[in-house]
């Protein structure tokens, strides 16, 4: 990501502070110019995917770094990509060390979550937002998951009875042969629906 002339500054701390964690060396800011500005874009990229990872919203994001979609996009996409290389290279070359945390990573850059979330986007129809909302509400791990009521689950934002239903499939949890008629048949969603007014 190309820096703009405003943020060189900024990121030029952000080098600094972060300086004895990069594998390579830092181009002279006074030798060549154009070289350090791309660098800066490098810690850029680097920033944005920090941000991203730690549940940054895409409209923070485009604010805070001038960054258009469509480049964030491509961004992550590429990061996916070259995680999963990464995956695939220490796997190739014996690195086992390394591959639960390429595999993190992955998963991680994939849906924009910080790692408490990973068990619980594992589940079909549950991203990002979803996935913070149950875990703020005290749905932390799966076994939380499975013993909570189908009503409690239908009573969190973002979250209505069929993905309710789904999840709770999903986890193996107990519900009562009535609470699944009453999903099939709509009717559980029709009172909430009723009485939301």
């Amino acid at each position: 990501m190309r820096p703009y002339t405003r943020e060189c500054d900024a990121l030029a701390v952000q080098l600094e502070e972060h300086k004895d964690e990069l594998f390579t060396d830092v181009p002279n800011e006074w030798g060549d110019h154009f070289e350090y500005e791309e660098f800066l874009g490098e810690i850029k990229t680097a920033l944005v995917m920090k941000s991203w990872i730690e549940e940054i919203s895409e409209e923070k994001l485009v604010e805070q770094f001038n960054v258009q979609p469509g480049d964030l996009y491509r961004t992550i996409e590429n990061a996916k990509w070259l995680l999963h290389a990464t995956d695939e290279l220490a796997s190739l070359f014996g690195e086992k060390e390394v591959l639960p945390l390429t595999n993190e990573l992955v998963e991680r850059v994939s849906k924009g979550i910080k790692k408490e979330l990973l068990p619980i986007v594992r589940l079909e129809g549950v991203g990002r937002v979803r996935g913070r909302i149950m875990y703020n509400a005290g749905y932390r791990t799966i076994e939380d998951i499975k013993h909570a009521s189908v009503e409690d689950l239908t009573n969190l934002p973002l979250v209505g009875p069929r993905l309710a239903k789904k999840i709770k499939e999903q986890v193996g949890g107990f519900m009562k042969k009535e609470t699944w008629e009453k999903l099939e048949t709509g009717q559980e969603f029709k009172q909430k629906a009723i009485s939301d007014f």
